[in-house]
Parts: structure tokens; C-alpha cells; sequence
């Protein structure tokens, strides 16, 4: 007669170990379409697109959002796994934000007195922070499926992880349709949000990736 626990141990298989690279694959990228599918239903794309193509604000507003994703993304893919800290890629976006902070600074002190306020809030302040919070929804969703499927240990700073790739994969969306051209605007109003969700993610990962 056979030993139950061994004929259970025999029958185990190897289970492949779940990748944040694959999981983002199914979980984040379709969520990204969503955000630029609603973007696109409920606001619009910019109405002058083919010509914003040639604007160096339209560029700069969509390369410092990704590369600010990218660190978020960093973070969140170490924090994922146990023994990983997310703390380089969390210094990586925090520098990012500092600089482009910085920079949009020195724009205000260089803009003429006159136009400093049209700088600084733009045309459209008062839709900017829902509407890039409300595009990065979904990608915060579904980063947060991706560490409920791994093993995150430092669940605040997990969830820090996440909001700030959220946050900042939506403001790179949003971009899409913003015409605001200013380098404060971006610096001032576009950071605000992404860390409106970046406090959301370290409020809610100790609740939302507890084991």
C-alpha cells in the first residue's frame, strides 16, 4: 500500500514562475487601450494632431510622462518579487519629477510678468487633474493584478509602484488630447495628478496586495 502524502508529492509539476513582463502583457497593455480608448470617446483627440507632431511641446509632454512610467514600471516590476527593492526605480521617478519641476520653474521665471498665469494655468487647469487621474484608472487596476499575481512584500511601497506607473502612463495618454503648450503647466498640473495616484497606490497596498 502507497503512501498518500508521496503519491501526492509524485503527482506535483513544476509550476512556471509568474513574470511581470507576461503579465503586463495581459493585464496592463489592455488596460492602456482602454484609457486611450475612452480618451478618444468621451474627450477627443487633439483636433490638430498631424500639426502638434511638429510642436516640441507635444513631445516633451509625451517623453517625460513615458520616461516617468518607465521608472514607475521599474519599481513595480522589483517590488513584485520578494528580496527586490523598488526604491531604485522609485528614486529614478522622483528625480524625473524633481527635474522636470525644476524646469518648469525656471520657464515661469523666464516667462514675461504677463503671461506667467496664462504659464502656470493654462486653459484648461480645471479638467487636468480628473482627467489624467480618470485615464490612469484603468492602468492602476490592472498594475494592481499584476502584483495580487506575484508576491509583493513591501505592500506600501508596492502600491506607491504602482500609482506612480499609473499615473504617469495616464498623464502620457491624456497628453494625447491636451493642447496646454506650456513646460510649467506640465510640470505644475501633470505631476500633481500622477502623484494624486501614486498617494493612491501607497494608501491602498497594504489593503488591496496583502497576501
Amino acid at each position: 500500500m502507497t503512501d498518500p502524502i508521496d503519491d501526492l508529492v509524485g503527482a506535483l509539476e513544476p509550476v512556471r514562475p509568474a513574470r511581470p513582463g507576461a503579465l503586463a502583457l495581459r493585464l496592463v497593455f489592455p488596460a492602456l487601450l482602454v484609457s486611450a480608448a475612452g480618451l478618444a470617446i468621451l474627450i477627443g483627440m487633439r483636433p490638430d494632431m498631424p500639426a502638434a507632431l511638429a510642436l516640441p511641446s507635444f513631445w516633451i509632454k509625451l517623453i517625460a510622462m513615458t520616461a516617468i512610467a518607465a521608472a514607475g514600471w521599474i519599481a513595480l516590476s522589483a517590488a513584485a518579487r520578494p528580496g527586490r527593492s523598488p526604491i531604485p526605480g522609485l528614486i529614478a521617478g522622483g528625480a524625473l519629477i524633481a527635474v522636470l519641476l525644476v524646469s518648469g520653474l525656471v520657464n515661469l521665471l523666464t516667462t514675461d510678468p504677463g503671461g506667467r498665469m496664462d504659464a502656470l494655468m493654462g486653459h484648461s487647469v480645471r479638467q487636468c487633474l480628473p482627467r489624467v487621474v480618470l485615464t490612469a484608472l484603468p492602468v492602476f487596476a490592472g498594475s494592481l493584478l499584476v502584483l495580487r499575481r506575484m508576491a509583493p512584500t513591501r505592500l506600501r511601497l508596492a502600491g506607491l509602484a504602482a500609482g506612480l506607473f499609473a499615473g504617469a502612463a495616464g498623464a502620457a495618454v491624456y497628453s494625447l488630447s491636451c493642447t496646454e503648450a506650456s513646460l510649467t503647466f506640465l510640470a505644475v498640473w501633470y505631476q500633481l495628478a500622477l502623484l494624486i495616484v501614486a498617494a493612491l497606490g501607497a494608501l491602498a497596498g497594504p489593503r488591496l496586495l496583502r497576501w
